[in-house]
């Protein structure tokens, strides 16, 4: 901030300063309640402080147990204290807290709130140094705290995660999850708590093992555990994913746990950042031969029947009408779906599965990708859409550029002032008689204070070109909508499904089942999936058409005529009527109608005599009663695609979040 602003809006403050509205922001982490500083004990030190400077106080705003390192928008009452900020006309003009900590402990965290609440004419006041960013002085002590509030969070997380690895490494117990059959002794003591086995967790766990061996039912395995009430750590009954995964992991299996594995956070050449992974051994649970026996018991299970992959593009972007998420489901060998995960057992024999209804994935996929496609076909609503989000984020933006300024200000401020006080002091040593040796030694004390001050504003600086920088970023990919949309119109058709499942996360997809009629009960029509699932329409069976057909029809020994058969079922794949309901007009059992119909669907011979009839004259396929969707978009995955869209392409990119919402109707049920 200038000279001439800093004066004037320290004048105007203090020649007002019983008209000053303050309000104070209380935050504390879950380590500093831990530690006896809560809110309550925060909150007196501000209520005093605005007490005493004789300010009014008009508000509190509170967030218990919210890391420093969070930005405004993760802390929710600094966020609403930001919406309140921003209100016409300004209902306060001083945010109180307590310390600079308090503000953040990080850069991005500390000076993007504070910088924005600046240009909106609300100061920050910090008690435990009293001092507010109205001042030059004040501005400086600020920096000084933001700088100690990040080298404290540093040194914090250093110190704890070295104690940590040091206790991994001697064997004991370094903290984090126990697994289940294990407990830790001497719990809280430093240097002696280790592991040992839980009596009663480790009684279920071979009761688990020996129910299994029995009846090689992970599901069995879990009802019987929970019809003895034996249940799991928290009180709740198992699944059979739970048991297996207790009984077949490397706690169970191998006796160790391994501490900083491949989840552990690593520096950019792989290696560990606080520290080597070590493997902790366990008292052991099951015997050699004990563990051998389960192994063998496991894999003389008969494999499950895998079925040809499939790439299910909306599985977990797709909200049920329950509150939950869809996921893509072979269904049957001829039938592909979304299931809501409410479907799922939360546990081994429960009763409380919801009753969404299963939605055929294919149309329903069509569908949606249709919609996409539109969506960002369209220039002007792209360019509508890109509006709307420089609208609902104008006040995130703060004005770099005028803090670049400012900062360069003082840093050429503070550079001149080194320059002056390292020449003072040097003469004054000379006059005193020193050499010049401790003349200079003497020169570097007396700017030491100032060099900090330097080091501090030039990093702050560094941290506002970056933030400048991003920013510039996302307005210019924005203004590359119009471009996006001239690509989506050439490339997005006829993409491969892996690169659309791609681009719906890329774009940050979200769809809300709103509602759909009830499914239709019985085995999913497999002629009319096959017609769907290729998108063709179902061709009209000629004369000529028959005759192209017939000799890859033969072969069965079915007494019916072929021809009729064909007929049958291309007409059911218009009219979605079911066997039961078909098959007698045309003279045919329906059982034998289709075991006939999938037979030539799994030989092949329905797709390769459709090929023959491709240039028929054709009826579309029948779609059931259509699923209503509301699909929406995220706008910041908007503007990481129109930037790649604009360099090189369209390409699928990096995932970023944007927001933009459309509702039309999307997609069957299945019938």
């Amino acid at each position: 901030m200038t000279k001439t602003l800093t004066a004037a809006v320290a004048t105007a403050m203090r020649a007002s300063m019983t008209a000053i509205r303050a309000v104070d922001y209380l935050r504390v982490s879950t380590e500093e309640q831990v530690e006896g500083y809560g809110i309550t004990y925060t909150s007196k030190k501000t209520t005093r402080y605005i007490e005493k400077k004789g300010w009014a106080h008009v508000g509190t705003y509170a967030d218990e147990g919210f890391s420093g390192s969070l930005e405004a928008d993760a802390r929710p009452d600094l966020r609403r204290l930001m919406q309140d900020a921003r209100k016409t006309p300004r209902p306060f003009d001083m945010v109180v807290v307590n310390e600079g900590r308090g503000i953040g402990r990080t850069g991005r965290a500390f000076w993007k709130w504070v910088w924005e609440l600046e240009d909106l004419g609300v100061y920050v006041a910090v008690v435990k140094k009293d001092y507010d960013n109205s001042t030059p002085a004040g501005r400086s002590q600020m920096r000084k705290d933001a700088d100690y509030a990040e080298e404290e969070r540093e040194l914090i997380r250093e110190r704890t995660q070295g104690g940590i690895q040091e206790k991994a490494e001697d064997g004991l117990y370094p903290g984090g999850m126990v697994p289940f059959g294990w407990d830790v002794a001497e719990r809280g003591k430093k240097g002696v708590s280790h592991y040992i086995l839980s009596e009663t967790e480790a009684q279920t766990l071979r009761r688990a093992r020996e129910i299994f061996l029995e009846k090689r039912s992970w599901q069995d395995t879990a009802l019987t555990l929970n019809s003895e009430k034996r249940f799991n750590r928290s009180g709740a009954p198992w699944t059979a994913h739970n048991v297996r995964a207790r009984l077949l992991g490397q706690a169970a299996t191998e006796n160790r746990v391994v501490w900083r594995g491949g989840k552990a956070e690593r520096d950019q050449d792989g290696n560990p950042v606080y520290g080597e992974t070590v493997i902790i051994d366990l008292p052991p649970l099951f015997s050699e031969q004990e563990v051998k026996d389960l192994k063998a018991a496991v894999a003389q299970r008969r494999p499950s029947v895998k079925t040809r992959s499939r790439i299910y593009l909306l599985t977990g972007l797709m909200a049920s009408p329950c509150g939950r998420t869809y996921e893509g489901h072979q269904h049957r060998p001829t039938e592909v779906i979304y299931r809501c995960k409410g479907r799922h057992e939360s546990y081994a024999g429960a009763t409380d599965r919801c009753s969404c209804p299963y939605l055929e994935a294919t149309a329903i996929e069509r569908q949606v990708w249709g919609d996409v496609v539109a969506l960002l076909s369209d220039a002007d609503r792209m360019k509508a859409m890109a509006q709307d989000w420089l609208k609902a984020t104008s006040h995130k933006r703060v004005d770099y550029t005028k803090r670049i300024a400012e900062l360069d200000q003082q840093i050429a401020e503070t550079e001149d002032l080194i320059d002056v006080t390292a020449a003072t002091a040097a003469k004054r040593a000379i006059r005193r008689g020193m050499s010049r040796t401790e003349a200079e030694q003497a020169a570097e004390r007396a700017t030491k204070p100032h060099e900090e001050a330097l080091e501090g504003l030039e990093k702050q600086r560094r941290e506002a070109e970056a933030w400048q920088r991003e920013t510039a970023e996302a307005g210019r990919r924005l203004q590359g909508l119009e471009r996006l949309a001239e690509v989506a119109r050439q490339n997005l058709k006829d993409i491969e499904p892996a690169e659309k499942a791609e681009l719906l996360r890329v774009m940050g997809l979200q769809a809300q089942v709103v509602s759909c009629a009830p499914r239709r009960k019985g085995v999913a029509c497999a002629v009319r999936e096959w017609f769907a699932t290729a998108d063709r329409g179902v061709p009209v069976l000629t004369d000529e058409g028959w005759e192209r057909i017939k000799p890859l029809m033969g072969g069965s020994r079915s007494t019916i005529d072929r021809r009729v058969m064909v007929t049958a079922l291309l007409d059911k794949a218009v009219t979605g009527e079911q066997y039961k309901e078909l098959a007698p007009r045309y003279g045919i059992d329906w059982k034998t109608m289709q075991t006939q119909a999938n037979r030539w669907l799994r030989s092949g011979t329905w797709a390769e005599a459709m090929m023959l009839l491709r240039d028929a004259e054709t009826l579309p396929v029948w779609q059931p009663d259509p699923v209503e969707i509301r699909v929406s978009l995220k706008p910041l995955a908007i503007e990481s695609i129109a930037g790649d869209a604009e360099r090189e392409g369209w390409r699928p990119g990096r995932p970023r979040r944007t927001r933009c919402a459309r509702r039309s109707p999307a997609g069957p049920c299945p019938g």
